[in-house]
């Protein structure tokens, strides 16, 4: 039904029919039509607009850029062949195009193979087979396989006593000797259905902590023992555990069996984020404020909702050790960060205009900090990828947060002052009446004494999260976002509120209100927030950040009244 739209667009991959058997065995329906209009109407990069238009969990899932999250930070092998088992409908494909030598992706149902192939449309390097990979003969082996979310449906599609080591086994004789298997899954005892979010795949709370006893629909997740114990069975010889949160679906952090959360992490509401695309009706608990003691009790691995799990005979695993996902910022603002083995940290840009503009940006900064005699850490540049060494200090943010758990408000703000004093440092001074809030259209009166000093360069990454505490000095990082004739206690301002944002906790003894008036801010607070706002228009992508909103748990008010039912 889609030859004509085929034809007009006239997509570059090979689309093979020859295993395809008339059949397509799931769907989910006339949704899937609306989907493959956007794509067809879209290029990727401009589908938030339309999915915007057309808001529903099914358009937001296929077609969010934070499904590729669960791969754009791995470290493919450039010359490489993949084989991507389960494309859907093209997620994840047009990445590992961009990252890999030739794809070979492999789809059961021919509707969602036509939508990667439009998606897809540009790929020279893509084959998409329609068919049960089961009954596809394949003349060559490849050097990595992908299983995102594909493992648990084998008890429909594999028909062997033991499905799911059969299936396994059969992937296992595609790859080279060296290859390397990914397998990403939810996990069977993973925290949000202790919390009673219906089971992905059947739709029933505490379905797969019952072990599956009251459906019979061909699927299952494992715990990570199983999982593990499931691969080996299989043949592979080593596997290495990587955690998505808040899952696999959208991660915006992946952890590792080598850099597991901790507390300070689980206690950051920014990055303890839970998304329920089956609805809230049925959550009796709060994810994020379980975390801190899961990870206390070191039983994160045990609860964590997904694994990625890279399997191989060779050993050569867990090249990257953990990495953070952009999710709300605009395309051209988008990049990673992953920390490797080798002990070095990579700033990879996730789109070419980043690349051309905002990572050029750090390295001026960079440039401008050494001048004006700033400790910054210093990246080299290769093949558009920033790369420093791993600095073994605490943060800046670190420090405070062991003083406010100490409820040392004099240290907290002996810090706040240090961090305030480099701002002042940062760029010279300039007339206070070059403000910039006075030639935005914002409804601010000029006057010389209410902002303070005015800053030729204002860096809004001078905050507690991007400076190294090393024995009394500090040491910048990530100077991304620069703005000229700014004023100086914004920049302040800025990091304040990215610190309680993060922290609350932190308002119980030192609160916000009290650090602001301490710093002269308070008649200067509404034209901030008017600033503030304008910024993040800049950088953020606002339909992004409502659509996620609409997927999150809000504590209380959604499981209270779920309580109240049960009782």
């Amino acid at each position: 039904m889609y030859e004509d739209l085929i034809a007009n667009l006239n997509p570059k991959p090979q689309f093979n029919l020859k295993s395809y058997k008339n059949e397509d065995f799931y769907s989910e329906g006339e949704i899937e039509d609306l989907i493959i209009k956007i794509i067809a109407e879209n290029k990727p990069e401009d589908y938030g607009e339309a999915v915007f238009q057309n808001f529903n969990w099914s358009t937001y899932y296929h077609l969010s850029p934070v499904r590729k999250n669960i791969v754009n930070w791995y470290k493919f092998k450039p010359d490489s062949s993949v084989l991507e088992i389960g494309c859907g409908m093209g997620a994840i494909t047009g990445v590992l195009c961009d990252e890999c030598r030739d794809v070979t992706a492999v789809e059961l149902s021919r509707k969602r193979a036509t939508a990667t192939l439009l998606r897809c449309r540009e790929k020279e390097n893509l084959e998409i087979i329609v068919g049960n990979l089961n009954d596809i003969v394949f003349d060559k082996k490849f050097d990595y396989i992908t299983l995102i979310g594909v493992l648990e449906y084998q008890d429909s599609y594999t028909e062997t006593p033991n499905p799911y080591r059969d299936f396994l086994i059969n992937i296992k004789r595609l790859l080279k000797p060296d290859g390397k298997l990914l397998i990403a899954i939810e996990n069977q005892y993973g925290l949000k259905y202790w919390c009673g979010t219906p089971e992905d795949h059947v739709g029933i709370p505490f379905e797969s902590i019952n072990q599956y006893r009251d459906v019979d629909k061909g699927v299952r997740t494992f715990s990570k023992k199983s999982l593990e114990t499931l691969i080996k069975e299989s043949g592979f010889a080593h596997t290495y555990f990587y955690y998505p949160l808040p899952d696999y679906k959208l991660p915006v952090i992946i952890y590792s069996q080598d850099v597991l959360p901790s507390r300070q992490d689980a206690e950051n509401v920014e990055n303890m984020r839970v998304n329920y695309s089956a609805g809230k009706s049925t959550v009796v608990a709060d994810e994020k404020s379980l975390y801190a003691d899961i990870v206390e009790n070191g039983v994160f691995e045990f609860f964590a909702n997904s694994f990625l799990v890279e399997c191989s005979d060779c050993g050569d695993l867990g090249k990257v050790t953990y990495a953070k996902l952009p999710d709300e910022r605009k395309e051209q603002y988008r990049i990673l960060t992953r920390f490797t083995r080798e002990h070095t940290v990579e700033k990879k840009p996730l789109s070419k205009v980043c690349e051309q503009n905002h990572m050029r940006q750090m390295l001026k900064s960079q440039s401008i900090f050494s001048k004006n005699g700033m400790n910054i850490v210093e990246y080299t540049a290769e093949n558009g990828i920033l790369t420093c060494d791993y600095v073994h200090k605490p943060l800046l943010e670190d420090v405070i947060l062991k003083a406010s758990e100490e409820r040392n408000v004099s240290e907290i703000y002996r810090l706040m002052d240090l961090l305030y004093e480099e701002i002042l440092h940062s760029s010279e001074q300039i007339a206070w009446k070059d403000n910039i809030l006075y030639t935005l259209d914002i409804g601010i009166e000029e006057n010389e004494n209410l902002y303070g000093p005015i800053l030729k360069l204002g860096f809004l990454d001078m905050n507690f999260r991007n400076a190294f505490y090393c024995d009394g000095e500090l040491l910048w990082f990530d100077q991304e976002w620069v703005l000229e004739a700014v004023p100086a206690k914004f920049i302040l301002y800025h990091a304040l509120i990215v610190l309680y944002f993060s922290y609350p906790q932190l308002g119980r003894f030192c609160s916000f209100e009290e650090v602001t008036d301490r710093y002269g801010m308070q008649d200067s607070i509404d034209a901030f927030q008017k600033f503030q706002k304008l910024f993040e228009q800049l950088a953020l992508d606002d339909a992004q950040i409502i659509m996620e909103n609409a997927f999150r748990v809000n504590g209380r008010a959604d499981y209270i009244p779920n309580i109240k039912k049960l009782l």
